[in-house]
């Protein structure tokens, strides 16, 4: 008995190690790996008196508890990526429009991630890290993990068919939400394009291609300013989404 407790605490704390691995909070400030080991651990000690040892059979060969293991990363990777989802559209979103201010060659490259970071996109990652914190995003994040404990047993699996359905709604919901981030200073951009074409061919002699690129970087740089109410909305839309979306995942079982 005291074998197959500590066989559900390896799978729970390989769990936890697979979300903060993946997941928001600990991938945008780039936590050292000891630092999410240790924070998995204590996720896993923290939830182990939760688990409900009927959800789970821990007479299995040796064999199948590296398949065990396999499920639970995937398990928590999947979560991971739901609670990430609105993280990367940000992140896209930002980078569109960016490449639309004349952003894209002013790159700055990042030395633990080993890739170059738009900085708009960046930008408005970090401030939705910040509203996220705000909004006890965290303790949503705490709360879907350790519904996912009491759902899903060590070593079970949700419905296959549920889990695609749910991981299709998620990647849909990543475009929309970079369309929404934006869309507004996009059209803003486009109206500018369009104003300093209209006087491009109304005074030749201006040179349009000098004096364009500060001005659409100053009209980007307004209107980002302008849509960070309507960001914060959207923020705050999808991290109270947040529970439903585990709970969508979790539903299979």
């Amino acid at each position: 008995m005291l074998f197959d407790g500590w066989i559900a605490f390896l799978l729970l704390t390989v769990r936890c190690l697979g979300f903060y691995s993946v997941g928001p909070l600990f991938t945008q400030i780039r936590i050292p790996g000891q630092i999410q080991v240790l924070a998995s651990v204590a996720t896993a000690v923290a939830l182990f008196p939760t688990i409900d040892q009927t959800t789970w059979n821990p007479q299995a060969p040796l064999i199948e508890y590296a398949i065990l293991i396999a499920r639970e990363v995937f398990l928590g990777g999947l979560l991971g990526m739901v609670a990430s989802a609105s993280f990367i559209a940000i992140r896209f979103g930002g980078q569109l429009v960016g490449i639309q201010m004349g952003f894209s060659l002013a790159q700055v490259f990042d030395p633990v991630a080993r890739q170059e970071v738009p900085l708009v996109g960046k930008l408005q990652e970090s401030l939705c890290v910040l509203l996220f914190l705000i909004l006890d995003g965290h303790h949503i994040l705490l709360r879907g993990l350790g519904f996912s404990v009491q759902k899903i047993g060590p070593g079970g699996f949700p419905d296959p068919y549920l889990l695609f359905d749910t991981v299709l709604s998620v990647g849909g919901s990543v475009f929309l939400l970079a369309l929404q981030v934006g869309a507004p200073v996009l059209a803003a951009l486009f109206l500018t394009d369009a104003a300093l074409g209209f006087v491009a061919r109304t005074v030749p002699q201006m040179n349009i291609f000098l004096i364009g690129i500060p001005i659409k970087i100053a009209a980007g740089l307004l209107f980002l300013v302008v849509i960070t109410p309507l960001f914060g909305s959207l923020v705050r839309v999808h991290t109270l989404r947040l529970e439903s979306q585990f709970l969508a995942i979790l539903a299979g079982m």
